[in-house]
């Protein structure tokens, strides 16, 4: 990371100040090292929440690695603009097919079930 210049003053007496011209253009420097960076690092993921916060309650969500080994199957709802969105997983085909017909009946669009790799 050569270039960079230090931006901590080296005692605390001398003044650190910036003028218009000069944050403007650290801005544009900053805002093209983070589309670059974007632009490598490819498409972005959604990762779920592992915590949700409703009003002063706080859920943390744990899961135990035994459960995890025994499901099988995910479904995933599918909204009418195409956005994709996992549901939950369930422990067999049957159950994948109940928890379907339930969330198809009471809310309509589509739900997938896509087998988890083993």
């Amino acid at each position: 990371m050569t270039g960079l210049r230090r931006r901590i003053a080296r005692s605390p007496t001398e003044p650190n100040r910036t003028t218009n011209t000069e944050a403007k253009r650290k801005l544009v420097g900053l805002v093209e090292r983070a589309r670059t960076n974007g632009i490598e690092q490819g498409p972005l993921t959604p990762v779920e929440a592992l915590i949700t916060v409703d009003q002063e309650e706080w859920v943390w969500q744990v899961v135990d690695r035994d459960v995890l080994e025994v499901l099988s199957h995910r479904l995933v709802f599918e909204s009418s603009a195409g956005k994709r969105r996992e549901i939950l997983m369930t422990a067999g085909i049957d159950t994948a097919m109940d928890a379907a017909s339930k969330i198809v009946e009471l809310d309509g669009g589509c739900v997938l079930i896509e087998t988890l790799d083993p």
